[in-house]
């Protein structure tokens, strides 16, 4: 059986259902699908099912030609669990944000595990693809098992595969990335590398579950750090009048023993800002508490402070308080329409709080919501940032999105504020960089 359970994956006649159709389902049906293996997808959000049958995208910027696959096949995208009775695979692509107290908060997870084990069958494999404490998958897979005679790598085949999505990265692909797997047994490994190998070109196989929900959290806590150090970086460069975008040009020509990471008014989207601390979380657990960790959080906390009081500073020196200000980019990083987390979309809002003429466009997003007075208010992002150039005093360069003509903005603008480094070379005495 064990046999026939892999020749079948090897010969793609298989179905995987991916529940969680976010920011990593969707590409990661779309995956399979390029790789000729049918795709089954669930989502609770009832618009973006709709989206999918309609054969549209709701993620800016997937640039990808199959989206009339669930159009084709509307019976395919669904918000009920009963169509994973349909797969012989299941991977789990749900979202786990943080409380506000920095603890974990599996709500999704909790919920999709409950309503899959009315459905689960034998035979099936079950992976986890989204980001947890050690531990956490194997809880929930015997949650999920309770109460019922399947025995794991024998009967129902377990996993977990941490997400390498990078949004926005045009270059990224997992013709180069490697995808980190975990089984509960042997064969359970086995069945799951064959899976991932039809859509990555190498697998890497960890020495168990804990050990890849464990690499997953210092992959992202590694940048966090670094990204929270060149931020403050970025603040000492500044008080010794130096500019930091100058500094970071020169030591990045060391061929061994440096990576450059690029400041910005602070840290955002999904990962970076939240699985550091669900590893401070399982540190405590084990009564300790990281040093690096917090002090990055409070790092990234501080420089957005700081970028708000400089430019702040900046409009009453130059006397252009009362002058119209054109807002570039509210996401928290470049080519993607993610406002999770994003430092940018809060300096916008905190911006707007002082009763300043500034408008913004994001080619990304329609319209946002921000707090005012208390109140929620929509702010729409204006048609062209073209047309916007003549008649504004400043421009605030807040997420550097490619879709933007930089050398025409030079051109057209008074004054520039520079918060993500696309004027490193320029000398203009107009570009505040910071």
């Amino acid at each position: 059986m064990n046999n026939e359970i892999i020749a079948k994956i090897k010969q793609k006649k298989i179905k995987v259902a991916i529940i969680g159709l976010g920011y990593v389902g969707l590409p990661l049906c779309m995956r399979f699908i390029k790789a000729g293996i049918e795709v089954l997808g669930i989502d609770a959000d009832k618009k973006k099912i709709n989206f999918l049958r309609n054969g549209k995208s709701y993620i800016s910027g997937l640039k990808i030609n199959k989206l009339s696959y669930f159009k084709k096949n509307k019976s395919f995208v669904s918000n009920n669990y009963k169509l994973t009775t349909e797969a012989n695979i299941i991977i789990i692509a749900l979202p786990t944000p943080l409380k506000k107290n920095y603890t974990p908060d599996l709500r999704y997870i909790n919920s999709c595990i409950s309503e899959l084990r009315k459905f689960i069958l034998p035979n099936q494999t079950v992976i986890l693809e989204s980001t947890v404490y050690p531990g956490a998958t194997d809880k929930y897979f015997k949650k999920l098992l309770k109460n019922k005679k399947l025995v794991p790598g024998k009967d129902i085949f377990l996993g977990f595969s941490p997400e390498r999505e990078n949004p926005g990265d045009p270059l990224f692909t997992y013709n180069i990335t490697p995808k980190v797997i975990s089984g509960q047994t042997k064969l359970c490994e086995k069945i799951i590398k064959e899976i991932y190998k039809h859509i990555v070109k190498k697998v890497f196989v960890a020495e168990s579950i804990k050990v890849a929900e464990l690499s997953k959290l210092l992959e992202n806590t590694y940048r966090s750090i670094n990204i929270g150090f060149i931020n403050e970086f970025k603040i000492i460069s500044n008080k010794l009048d130096i500019n930091v975008w100058d500094v970071i040009k020169a030591a990045k020509t060391k061929n061994f023993g440096f990576r450059p990471f690029a400041p910005g008014p602070g840290i955002g989207g999904h990962c970076i800002p939240v699985d550091p601390f669900y590893l401070d979380w399982a540190a405590k657990n084990r009564n300790y508490r990281s040093k690096f960790i917090n002090a990055s959080k409070n790092i990234n906390k501080e420089v957005f402070n700081w970028s708000f009081n400089k430019i702040y500073n900046f409009f009453k020196n130059k006397k252009i308080m009362n002058k119209k200000i054109l807002y570039l980019g509210v996401t928290y990083k470049a080519n993607v329409d993610d406002l999770r987390e994003s430092p940018s979309l809060a300096l916008f809002n905190k911006l707007y709080k002082e009763k300043l003429r500034i408008k913004f466009h994001d080619p990304y997003i329609k319209k946002i919501q921000i707090e005012f007075k208390n109140k929620k208010k929509y702010i729409h992002s204006i048609k062209s940032y073209e047309n916007a150039l003549k008649e504004s005093e400043v421009v605030i360069i807040a997420t550097n999105h490619d879709y933007y003509n930089y050398k025409k903005i030079l051109q057209k603008s008074k004054f520039i504020v520079d918060l993500r480094g696309k004027y490193i070379n320029a000398k203009d005495k107009n570009i505040y960089k910071f």
